[in-house]
Parts: C-alpha cells; sequence; structure tokens
C-alpha cells in the first residue's frame, strides 16, 4: 500500500519526470492551456501553482528558483511580469482541470488544463484623425457599335487508315 507517497512517478525515471513537468509547465505558460492526460495534469498542477506564488513574491531569490525549473529565462520573466496582474486577486487556485473525455487513439483520458484567470491585455490606441472624402474617377462606358460574331472554324480530323501487314 503506498501510504504516506506524495507524488505521480507516471512510469518514469526521476530526471525524464523533472523535464517532462518542466516542458508541460512551460507550455501552459506560452499557450494558456494544454491538453493533456488527467495524470499528468493532476501531477503538474502543484508545481504550476507553487511557482505562481513565487512568481508574486517577486524577489531575486523566488525569480532564480523558478528558472531552475523551468530553465528559460524569456519564459520566467514572463511569468513574473504576468503573475502580478493577472492574479494579484488570488492567493491560491490559479488553475484548472477540465475533463474532455477518451483520447481516439489508446482511450486514455484527456483533460486541459489552462489558468482560472484571463490574461490582461492593455492596448494604447491612438487618436483617430479626420479622414478626407476620396474623390472617385467616374468610369467612362464607351460606345462601341454591335459585337461582331466570331467566325467558328473546325478542325477537320483526318482518319489515318491501318495498314495491316500480313505476316507469311
Amino acid at each position: 500500500m503506498r501510504h504516506a507517497v506524495s507524488g505521480r512517478k507516471l512510469s518514469r525515471t526521476t530526471n525524464e519526470r523533472r523535464r517532462l513537468f518542466a516542458g508541460l509547465i512551460r507550455d501552459l505558460i506560452i499557450r494558456d492551456g494544454i491538453t493533456t492526460t488527467i495524470a499528468k495534469a493532476k501531477a503538474i498542477q502543484p508545481l504550476i501553482e507553487k511557482l505562481i506564488t513565487k512568481a508574486k513574491s517577486g524577489s531575486e531569490v523566488d525569480r532564480r528558483r523558478v528558472d531552475a525549473t523551468l530553465t528559460d529565462r524569456k519564459i520566467t520573466a514572463q511569468l513574473f511580469d504576468e503573475a502580478k496582474t493577472r492574479f494579484a486577486g488570488r492567493s491560491s487556485g490559479f488553475t484548472r482541470i477540465i475533463k474532455l473525455g477518451k483520447r481516439k487513439g489508446d482511450a486514455t483520458d484527456v483533460a486541459q488544463i489552462s489558468f482560472v484567470d484571463q490574461k490582461v491585455v492593455v492596448e494604447m490606441v491612438a487618436p483617430k484623425k479626420a479622414k478626407q472624402e476620396a474623390v472617385k474617377p467616374v468610369e467612362k462606358k464607351s460606345v462601341a457599335g454591335p459585337k461582331a460574331k466570331k467566325e467558328t472554324v473546325k478542325k477537320q480530323v483526318k482518319k489515318v487508315e491501318k495498314k495491316t501487314a500480313k505476316k507469311e
């Protein structure tokens, strides 16, 4: 029995599991949601929650710890930039898992893991300039007589007579 055993192994070694989780978390941060198996989604959910909590604090030590997990400074910077504004109203529960049914190929249960809060997008709108009315050119219709009928030329097909040579 698995008394007091935490975590999921997912039939992988420690290093394989770490890289798998890091890759799934990176994709989740970049795409704001990924589709994966339920077991993998449940395995990365507490990890991403902890990373977001560290990103909300914004300290240099936490940045280094998150960067050690993700191993990509651009994604770490993206997470730290978004965490302060996007998850400001939450102390936990940053992600959700939505069950999607069975996968077509092997009938594995599939789920979508995504962030609860949507991205906050701030766009600067430039003031519109007054549009000038464009002068449209007037099309002139040409006056011409009735169109001449095209003569149809029939192609003559020559029949080639086949000569049959009798072999003697």
